[in-house]
């Protein structure tokens, strides 16, 4: 942990602890900053998902909300025109978070003209996702215009590369992915010139495999284009689909893990709870160990290394919970251990020495929030829950990485 870590401590978020300690003191100032932490899960997200019918739109819609057909919730998936209407899809772990499969354009009750964007309901979507089998059609060309003239962003994405490179692999003698791509995007490419639109990125991606081709750079650029507060709430309302999602989990968490831990010394410091002995009881530390716990299980949920969640994806992949504990060897010792997080927790606290605790927090940080020794009984508090936190994190976020490893292994074993 580098002593940039505090650069995303806002001025605003300061003054507004600075206020309310003003006014109240410590009282309900861990409910403050609890609200704060829980607001991304109250912020609308409405993503449009349009294309021709077949292109693959409710495969891709149950792909990045982390389920398959079968599941309960899922959007029907079928050959023919299964979209009459606007359907929305909401997020099973955020209801905030809504797909919207819309019908495609030039049918009898969604024409191509002026109305097709006021019947599908454009205002409501922060951005649409433009979808297409083949080369994008000028129906296709013609929405984006639409959606351009409004204002409105959205991607292309060029769905069943699988299939586009099996029928390639047969086919061609001198077979070759980079080429098969390349010539695909230079296809779409230049039936968007011939539609006078701007060139802009297609996105290669199989639905059934995220880690493909261009999956995971269209999860990133769709998170870059989002402004801060709807990002932070895609990225902790999705799965961990690609690793390029985990290390955006990251960052989020790690701007979480301040406020977890100022909550926690606070918690401490103003209670009864049972003081924590570091250094062979040379130092005592007060924390919510509680609190702590809880963030720690969310984040095990977050990276998707719960039981519920290893079980979920062994499903998938037709493997065992045992084949991606076995990845997980040498990992982190949370994933190895046999013990409840909450004795985990505690013990890792203890493993940790305030001293050195106090040396990663940058001297800035006590220049800037003067009062944290006041609220938390000593900066040691402070320091010991957040770099607990961080150092969770850290090592999660590596576990993760195995998994997904483990999920290219098992799904590329598969096709083999």
């Amino acid at each position: 942990m580098d002593d940039n870590s505090f650069e995303d401590i806002t001025q605003d978020e300061i003054d507004e602890i600075r206020r309310h300690v003003d006014e109240h003191g410590l009282s309900g100032l861990p409910s403050v900053i609890q609200d704060k932490m829980r607001e991304w899960q109250n912020v609308p997200l409405s993503i449009a998902v349009v294309g021709e019918s077949g292109v693959g739109k409710s495969t891709f819609i149950n792909s990045i909300r982390g389920l398959t057909a079968d599941d309960e919730g899922s959007a029907e998936v079928g050959i023919g025109d299964t979209t009459q209407e606007p359907t929305m899809y909401r997020h099973p772990y955020n209801e905030k978070l809504v797909f919207w499969d819309l019908p495609g354009v030039g049918t009898p009750r969604f024409p191509q003209d002026k109305s097709y964007l006021g019947r599908v309901g454009y205002s409501q979507y922060d951005f649409f996702l433009l979808l297409s089998d083949d080369r994008f059609t000028s129906k296709d060309i013609w929405l984006a215009r639409e959606i351009e003239s409004l204002k409105k962003d959205y991607f292309f994405i060029r769905t069943k590369i699988d299939d586009a490179m099996e029928n390639a692999e047969h086919s061609e003698q001198n077979f070759s992915e980079s080429n098969i791509l390349e010539r695909i995007k230079k296809n779409c490419h230049d039936n968007f010139t011939a539609g006078q639109l701007k060139k802009r990125p297609v996105y290669c991606i199989d639905s059934y495999d995220k880690h493909k081709w261009d999956y995971t750079k269209l999860m990133e650029d769709i998170l870059v284009s989002l402004p801060e507060q709807k990002r932070n709430a895609l990225v902790l309302s999705l799965s961990p689909l690609t690793k390029g999602v985990i290390k955006s989990k990251t960052v989020v968490l790690k701007i979480r893990a301040k406020k977890v831990a100022l909550i926690s010394g606070i918690q401490g410091a103003g209670t009864s709870l049972v003081p924590i002995p570091l250094l062979g009881g040379a130092v005592s530390i007060m924390l919510d160990t509680a609190l702590l716990v809880e963030e720690v299980i969310f984040y095990l949920k977050q990276y998707g290394l719960d039981d519920e969640s290893l079980q979920e994806l062994s499903s998938r992949t037709n493997t065992t919970v045992d084949y991606f504990r076995d990845a997980l060897k040498g990992g982190s010792a949370i994933m190895a251990s046999r013990q409840s997080v909450k004795t985990f927790v505690v013990n890792m606290i203890k493993s940790e020495a305030a001293e050195e605790a106090v040396k990663r927090i940058p001297i800035e940080l006590a220049r800037f929030l003067p009062f944290v020794s006041a609220l938390v009984g000593g900066i040691a508090n402070f320091a010991t829950a957040y770099y607990m936190l961080i150092k969770m994190i850290d090592d999660l976020e590596k576990d993760a990485m195995k998994i997904t490893d483990a999920v290219i292994k098992a799904t590329s074993s598969c096709v083999d």
